[in-house]
């Protein structure tokens, strides 16, 4: 709405509200004042009309005598017995007298019982008629004296016609002004209004329209004109800030989260929406409704309220590990205006720690077996030596097969070591048929001895490989197949074309691995339980040698196994098969 048209709507609005105030008051004091000297004068005539009855030859015909006190007094009179019925009613026939419903409980008549006058004002549903009522009780009889408040209304609706003209004329001066506001002050300042919103939208190329006439809209008009120039310059700045601090918050590697001081989310980056996997946006959200984490939740609060700078760390159920630092921005009377949270994602960091702990561990617990040993049977030699040649034989074979348990456990290890260490690989067509032949010659005397029997079913093929790296990893597999095997059993090593690539198999007659142990046996130093007493050998290495051996080049190794019946572990290396 325009200025003029404000102006003129409030005037009016203030000429009808002063005039329906005038009006509301002076039509209750001139109707209160009138409707007070009506009733003073009817009690009177009431109380004449009681006296008169207690002395009148035609008591024992109450609605005859009603009649003449009604014409008498130029007033309805109504007699009411004690108990509410109506006796007679100077307005009513003999018959709707006797038809009329009980006064008792008419307001007029409930006070005169309680105090001897009564009065009240109503709309009479008998007469259909506005009437003030007074009642005057005389001992067993009620006189109700009713009078119309015509006059009463007729003066005041005269009252309110005066009103209605001189609010009227008032109007006719109100548009007059309104049409020299118009003129003169509102169509000036809706051009410079409509140059503003353009402004407000961003359209700073909009020229302000120049204003003449009064000299406070020119001056307006100069500092809107000064304001869009301004405006233009330093929003590019802003804009052109905000592009970089944008670019640099979403490329960032870490999460970012900003809160303001009611703790809702105003901004967050690519990184963390990721690794929440947050779905839609997240402005507006708590801390909770995002991460559904009761500690992120506090520490931001904590920020906001004391302006500390507040940690925590959790898991998310994708078992991702992240940590979140929370700290205040730009405080203010003691609270801080934003709480900025940054994300750090920890996972491979706790892993390997774990992994690192685990080592540790497993490492202590390989060497502590050998190692005591050696010291106890070298103890042994030291303080009494056996006077038995067999029994000393004994004891040196024994730190002798110890101490080569320990060279074999830190030469896996080294092994394993460099494997990590994602040294450059030396791929070359490798005759794959060969090297699993020198891999089983070298092992003729074992076999023999255990009376194993091999199976190979394997192409004249070359593969490009890392020739080390597949023969140690084939060499670890085919010796589990020798260790772990039964006594008179049979290896068989296929080779074939998959679609992942050369698939290379090596199954035994063995004993088998259990279902819950499969998805470790390629940790290190994990043993299956069968076998936990070392009497078939190896270092617990051997699998997750092979295992990043394998990886290394990009290829993948797995097991299946059933109890009572064997294991077959498969190699595949994804690369391309020569002949």
């Amino acid at each position: 709405m325009r200025l003029h048209s404000r102006l003129i709507a409030l005037n009016a609005l203030a000429i009808a509200a002063v005039t329906i105030l005038l009006s509301y008051f002076l039509s209750h004091g001139v109707a209160n004042v009138v409707q007070s000297e009506a009733e003073e004068q009817m009690a009177g005539a009431a109380a004449l009309a009681a006296a008169t009855i207690r002395t009148h030859p035609d008591r024992g015909d109450p609605i005859r005598l009603a009649d003449e006190l009604g014409r008498l007094l130029g007033v309805r009179v109504t007699l009411i017995a004690a108990d509410g019925t109506v006796l007679g009613d100077s307005s009513l026939t003999p018959e709707e007298t006797r038809a009329v419903e009980n006064h008792r409980e008419r307001p007029e008549v409930i006070q005169a019982l309680e105090t001897g006058r009564g009065a009240a004002i109503r709309y009479s549903a008998t007469v259909h008629m506005s009437f003030i009522y007074v009642a005057h009780r005389d001992g067993d009889l009620i006189v109700r004296l009713a009078k119309p408040l015509e006059s009463v209304d007729g003066l005041i609706n005269s009252l309110r016609w005066q009103l209605a003209i001189a609010m009227t004329g008032s109007l006719v001066a109100v548009l007059a002004f309104g049409y020299t506001v118009l003129a003169f002050v509102s169509r000036p300042l809706a051009r410079l209004a409509e140059a503003a919103r353009h402004l407000a939208v961003g359209d700073l190329d909009r020229e302000i329209p120049e204003v003449r006439g009064d000299a406070d809209l020119v001056r307006i008009g100069s500092a809107l004109s000064a304001m869009s120039r301004s405006l233009r310059s330093k929003i590019g700045e802003l804009v052109e800030e905000k592009n970089r601090i944008d670019t640099i918050v979403e490329t960032m590697s870490a999460g970012v989260i900003v809160f303001d001081r009611n703790a809702r989310a105003v901004l967050a980056n690519r990184w963390l929406r990721e690794a929440l996997q947050i779905q839609g946006p997240v402005d507006g959200k708590s801390p909770l409704e995002i991460t559904r984490q009761p500690s992120l939740e506090a520490a931001v609060r904590q920020t906001l309220e004391f302006g500390g700078v507040a940690a925590t760390e959790w898991t998310t159920h994708q078992g991702r590990t992240l940590s979140a630092r929370s700290a205040p921005v730009g405080r203010r009377l003691g609270e801080a205006e934003l709480a900025v949270v940054v994300f750090h994602d920890l996972t491979e960091i706790r892993r390997l720690e774990a992994i690192r702990k685990d080592f540790v561990a497993n490492v202590s617990h390989e060497f502590k077996t050998p190692l005591t040993s050696i010291r106890g049977y070298a103890e042994t030699l030291l303080s009494a030596p056996p006077e038995n040649r067999e029994t000393l034989r004994e004891f040196l074979a024994a730190i002798e097969r110890n101490a080569t348990l320990l060279s074999a456990l830190v030469e896996d290890m080294l092994v394993l070591a460099q494997l990590e260490a994602d040294l450059p690989m030396q791929k070359q067509p490798v005759d794959i048929r060969a090297l699993i032949s020198r891999q089983i010659d070298s092992r003729r005397h074992l076999l023999a001895t255990r009376g194993i029997h091999v199976e190979i079913d394997c192409p004249e093929r070359s593969i490009l490989a890392d020739p080390a790296r597949l023969s140690r990893a084939f060499a670890n597999l085919l010796d589990n197949a020798i260790h772990y095997n039964r006594n008179a059993g049979e290896i068989r090593i296929s080779c074939q074309e998959t679609a992942r690539g050369f698939a290379i198999a090596v199954s035994d007659t063995g004993f088998g691995i259990p279902s819950e142990d499969l998805p470790r046996v390629f940790e290190r130093f994990y043993r299956v339980e069968k076998s936990r007493d070392r009497s078939a050998g190896g270092t617990g290495l051997g699998l997750a040698i092979a295992r990043h051996a394998i990886e290394s080049q990009g290829g993948s190794i797995s097991v299946t196994s059933t109890i009572g019946v064997g294991s077959t572990f498969t190699i595949v290396l994804p690369q391309e098969i020569r002949n």
